[in-house]
């Protein structure tokens, strides 16, 4: 009997043991995978479907690679994901499930590599095997002005927060306080 648990408790440390090399198998084959120019896993991005045997990784999906170059096109011209939003949905367009489209959404879209051909797996990416939706130059331009924004933004709610506290504490001194 003892001997069945201690060969039971051995066996579990090697399962134990498996499992966390299974994992780094996983890890190191999603990293080649990427090295190779594959797309990583999990649904593929709006405007691509899963490439079948003998195709790229991804393949342009017809229905919705004109309104990835329109979400592009349309948040350059406007300066607003808010307004691209707007404009779908007055025009009736969905997303892949049917459902309205959100700010973050369009900003998922404009911040994704793949769309100009690039795949990625933690800090490693490499070019794609598949042929990308938007020109490297409209993606950075893209970028570049949501950086921008960002930025404005989080440095006009810095001053906002700044001139609260000096209100709060003008209002303090009034008081006594």
């Amino acid at each position: 009997m003892d001997n069945k648990k201690q060969r039971k408790g051995t066996q579990s440390k090697q399962d134990e043991g498996a499992s966390l090399s299974h994992g780094a198998k996983v890890k190191r084959g999603q990293l080649n995978s990427v090295q190779h120019g594959n797309y990583g896993t999990g649904p593929a991005p709006f405007g691509y479907r899963r490439g079948g045997k003998g195709e790229a990784p991804l393949m342009i999906e017809p229905k919705e690679v004109e309104i990835v170059r329109m979400i592009f096109r349309e948040y350059l011209r406007q300066r607003s994901t808010g307004r691209v939003v707007d404009m779908l949905n007055m025009q009736g367009i969905t997303t892949r499930k049917g459902k309205k489209w959100s700010r973050q959404a369009i900003a998922i879209i404009l911040e994704n590599r793949t769309y100009r051909g690039r795949v990625k797996y933690g800090s490693v990416e490499a070019q794609g095997r598949h042929e990308p939706i938007i020109e490297p130059k409209v993606f950075y331009k893209a970028n570049a002005l949501k950086n921008k924004r960002s930025r404005r933004r989080r440095r006009l709610e810095r001053e906002a927060a700044a001139a609260a506290k000096a209100s709060a504490e003008t209002e303090q001194v009034k008081n006594g306080n």
